[in-house]
């Protein structure tokens, strides 16, 4: 494992931990093309979060990426008519309740960090607080990293 792998899977450890969630994650775009990919996760049941190929504007990622907000589903109950492909990581990883936080590097929208509780709950302005201060924590690696 590199540095910078070995660093976001440590803050997304702590941003798990210190939160009391099931689950949390990294997704961004590929170089070179127009898609995103959930990159690093902590949490997780299984590996299907990697096979997860989304288009700007697509699931919670997308969504994030091209609003440049952060997004709260709370109680996430799917019907029995939505599409799954609309929250796959929902799906993948089970989750009721999630918080997603755009990763910002000078200006531009590199990323999203994810926060994912698997029951339904309330999501608390401490943990989007901590959830903005570890996206900035991402970010600053990704521009450090990028710099080199």
């Amino acid at each position: 494992m590199d540095k910078i792998q070995l660093t976001i899977d440590q803050c997304l450890e702590d941003l798990r931990r210190q939160t009391g969630a099931d689950f949390s994650a990294f997704a961004c775009e590929e170089p070179n093309e127009p898609v995103i990919r959930w990159k690093y996760a902590m949490g997780n049941r299984n590996e299907r979060f990697r096979r997860i190929v989304l288009r700007p504007g697509k699931g919670i990622a997308g969504k994030v990426l091209l609003s440049g907000r952060l997004m709260i589903l709370e109680n996430y109950e799917p019907k029995q008519h939505d599409d799954p492909r609309e929250y796959p990581i929902l799906y993948a990883e089970e989750l009721k309740s999630a918080l997603a936080v755009p990763v910002v590097i000078q200006d531009r929208i590199k990323g999203v960090v994810l926060i994912g509780y698997r029951s339904p709950c309330v999501i608390e302005e401490r943990v989007v607080g901590l959830g903005k201060q570890i996206a900035g924590q991402v970010g600053d690696l990704l521009k450090a990293e990028e710099m080199e």
